[in-house]
């Protein structure tokens, strides 16, 4: 009966490992930064069904498209095939500062387009405070 004790409490302690929520979360609102750390006037709305858009200072949607977060990798694909070819996700290592900013660096990604909005001009994104 110990035994079998012993075994359940165990259990019971890697299943609230198992099942514990992320720290950090990337569904929300967040602000892109322009190259000099001002705000850019555009952000990227990360919705909770893997989907992601891109708002452009006109309120305007510049950009739309599909990602995953795995572990540290985030990785996406752009909606419209001709941006980067059709199911063609890039991958990005994702650093969080804190609870509110990320930043991301090139894994691997060959799209130079995508590769130099999200890293060549962004410094990072910051959670849209209301």
């Amino acid at each position: 009966m110990k035994k079998a004790i012993k075994i359940f409490a165990v259990f019971l302690v890697i299943a609230a490992f198992a099942f514990t929520p992320p720290k950090h979360k990337i569904v929300g609102k967040w602000i892109i930064f322009a190259p000099d750390g001002s705000y850019s006037g555009e952000y990227v709305n990360v919705e909770k069904d893997g989907t992601y858009n891109v708002t452009l200072p006109n309120g305007d949607v510049g950009e739309r498209g599909y990602y995953k977060l795995e572990q540290s990798t985030f990785s996406l694909k752009n909606a419209v095939a001709k941006a980067c070819g059709e199911d063609y996700w890039g991958r990005y290592k994702m650093t969080w500062h804190g609870k509110d900013s990320v930043s991301l660096v090139v894994i691997e990604d060959s799209c130079s387009a995508r590769r130099y909005d999200v890293v060549g001009v962004n410094p990072g994104l910051k959670r849209f405070k209301k």
